[in-house]
């Protein structure tokens, strides 16, 4: 008898849980505040669950590689060499990181694990035809912008990892299914996606989604890969010749010389911080931008160099996710997040073999691997796994992680 009990209280809080994920998602790149509520619930409500199915301290690797990152975080944030906005930015990391270590542990039905994927992706659609119409038609500005993702660069990612999980869930549909209803509304929904890219102004996210498609293309087997890659030279041929936003900016800023966007000058900041700060736990999260002339200047001077102002540009972030670990978490935390990144590939690598075998195991690793390809790739000229972005890429990665712990055999 109360095992049964146990057994419906159980139940009844994985209602609220996915009821929460699904809340939580839909608000993920529309609203904030709503967005947050739902996140934590879904967290409170996720983790009690797994306590009460003495799940909660079972570890496995991922667990470990999750506890490595919140540690690091933690002594960066206790021993900070630069104190103002630690606490706060470690409150955004563990918002970030407790989602996606609490989500890689929860273990859904097949079913749920296909509802949740589309939703995803298709939950981007609402802001994202609103901040067209406030761009086409009500011309407030000339850059795509996704309501509650907000800057520019940040929206670029978010829209380029739900590009991408597109572009791969469509790959994965049958070519006996290539006239159903659902292979042309995810064929609208794609077409969407790259005509937004037309008006998106971050050129990292632009290039990004050019090569993560043809990477993608040429990873999975599909009956559309040719078409794919003549429609995406149609792509690129147009984007130069009507000279949209990404392109414009580029063939701007290499006519300034300024290729990098004043990035080259602000990671000579990051360099120096790092020599400063990274042997001792790193500035402290979200401390960077204190980190100012009155520090640099003194330090360049010491070691026997001439200080010139116009090489160096002073932000609050580094623009580069590599050196924002090393220079706010030091080196203990870079080889966190070198450590969960090598984890997230490795999963992928091993499990290539498989794909072709199994259409949700198939559609379920490019998501994973869009995640990761924006994370790493676009890391390299933005601060990326916070946010709004970094939720979206560690539900790809944690909805991948569930479906193999679960669902996969270890032998193909």
């Amino acid at each position: 008898m109360i095992k049964k009990y146990l057994n419906f209280k159980v139940w009844g809080l994985l209602q609220y849980e996915i009821a929460s994920l699904v809340l939580m998602l839909i608000f993920l790149p529309s609203f904030e505040a709503p967005k947050n509520l739902f996140l934590v619930s879904y967290v409170l409500i996720s983790l009690t669950r797994q306590y009460k199915t003495s799940r909660f301290l079972k570890f496995e690797k991922i667990d470990y590689v999750f506890l490595m990152l919140f540690a690091t975080a933690f002594l960066s944030t206790v021993f900070a060499n630069v104190h103002g906005h630690e606490w706060k930015g470690f409150k955004s990391f563990f918002t970030v990181f407790i989602f996606g270590w609490t989500f890689s542990r929860s273990q859904y039905s097949k079913e749920i694990i296909k509802k949740v994927f589309p939703l995803s992706i298709l939950v981007i659609l609402p802001p994202l035809v609103f901040g067209l119409y406030q761009m086409l038609l009500t011309k407030e500005n000339w850059f795509l912008k996704i309501n509650s993702v907000g800057m520019l660069n940040a929206s670029g990612l978010y829209l380029t990892l739900s590009s991408l999980a597109a572009f791969g869930y469509i790959l994965s549909i049958k070519q006996k299914n290539f006239s159903s209803t659902h292979f042309k509304f995810w064929l609208i929904v794609n077409t969407i996606f790259w005509v937004s890219f037309f008006y998106e102004g971050s050129r990292s996210a632009f290039f990004s989604f050019i090569i993560g498609i043809c990477v993608i293309n040429s990873l999975y087997y599909s009956q559309i890969k040719k078409m794919v890659f003549l429609l995406l030279g149609v792509f690129i041929l147009s984007t130069l010749l009507l000279q949209t936003q990404a392109i414009d900016r580029h063939v701007s800023d290499v006519k300034e010389n300024n290729t990098l966007a004043f990035r080259d000058k602000l990671w000579n900041v990051s360099f120096e911080s790092i020599r400063l700060y990274s042997l001792k736990f790193g500035t402290g999260i979200d401390n960077y931008g204190f980190v100012d002339e009155s520090i640099i200047k003194p330090a360049v001077v010491a070691r026997g160099k001439e200080y010139d102002a116009k090489n160096y540009y002073y932000s609050t972030l580094t623009h580069n996710i590599y050196l924002s670990f090393l220079v706010e978490r030091g080196f203990l935390g870079f080889i966190s997040l070198m450590t969960f990144l090598i984890f997230w590939a490795m999963r992928l690598l091993k499990n290539m073999n498989r794909l072709g075998l199994d259409r949700q195991h198939d559609y379920l690793w490019i998501g994973s691997f869009s995640a990761l390809f924006s994370v790493s790739i676009i890391g390299f000229v933005h601060t990326t796994l916070v946010h709004e972005p970094g939720i979206l890429a560690l539900f790809f990665f944690g909805l991948y992680e569930m479906y193999l712990k679960l669902y996969v055999k270890k032998k193909v």
